[in-house]
């Protein structure tokens, strides 16, 4: 599944990474929430050449949460994996997700490795997300488990979970907060190898940086362990300010 908005200029190459995988069997659907750029003439094009990409379009802004869940809920596949429109998928991504997902049914959701360029395509090196389930919930609360658009997530996990919060579609912590909600419950795991070409952003909006702290929080409550859990979400305010103040200082910000 693969949200866009306003992605004109990278939306084509991502699709067209899922549609040069090994594997095939897949079904593309890509949701433009409400793009004023022309993202939407190039989706419906791109769904004209391959019957497996499918064009859906929200009339009105509704946010990335909203978005996900309109096309999982509307997929009829148990394996449910993430793209976004301006991500690459390497040709092998698919295959190898499958095939572990297939020989590891007790994990439910499965992140890759990846490839990070800046927003002008240059090439910022490698990262690995911690790979075992045991590690990534030790970490839960100092960074995300998964690199979001390289995640393939069983349906279950999803219907159990009741899917993304709707309320967070506009604060981009939909995923975080998903990943809190599930990683007691259910096994996580990230396979050791790049296989998304991920654009990372130089700066979080200040809707991530509120997001992000009110979902740290929340779980933190949730949870019962405010003390020795929630001071995580103020250490992640201020390192978000923090990197603002030295970005607004520095020449080339």
């Amino acid at each position: 599944m693969m949200p866009v908005r306003n992605s004109v200029g990278s939306v084509e190459r991502a699709v067209l990474s899922i549609i040069h995988q090994t594997y095939n069997a897949w079904e593309l659907l890509v949701v433009d929430d409400a793009s004023t750029d022309g993202t939407w003439e190039v989706v419906k094009a791109l769904a004209r050449r391959d019957p497996r990409v499918v064009a859906i379009r929200n009339s009105e802004r509704r946010g990335l949460g909203a978005s996900l869940n309109l096309v999982w809920s509307r997929s009829k596949h148990e394996l449910i994996g993430r793209m976004d429109g301006d991500d690459e998928s390497l040709t092998i991504r698919l295959a190898r997700q499958v095939a572990f997902m297939v020989e590891h049914p007790e994990v439910a959701v499965l992140g890759t490795g990846a490839e990070m360029v800046n927003e002008s395509g240059v090439p910022l090196g490698v990262t690995f997300p911690s790979e075992r389930h045991d590690e990534l919930a030790r970490e839960m609360y100092r960074r995300s488990p998964f690199i979001h658009p390289s995640v393939m997530m069983r349906r279950s996990f999803l219907q159990q979970l009741g899917g993304y919060d709707e309320s967070l579609s506009l604060w981009y912590s939909t995923d975080q907060d998903l990943w809190l909600r599930g990683y007691r419950r259910f096994r996580f795991h990230n396979l050791q190898e790049p296989l998304i070409r991920y654009q990372v952003r130089s700066r979080l909006s200040w809707e991530a940086t509120l997001g992000g702290t009110f979902v740290l929080a929340r779980a933190a409550y949730r949870e019962g362990r405010m003390l020795s859990r929630g001071w995580y979400a103020a250490r992640f305010f201020l390192a978000a300010l923090t990197n603002k103040a030295r970005l607004r200082a520095s020449p080339i910000a």
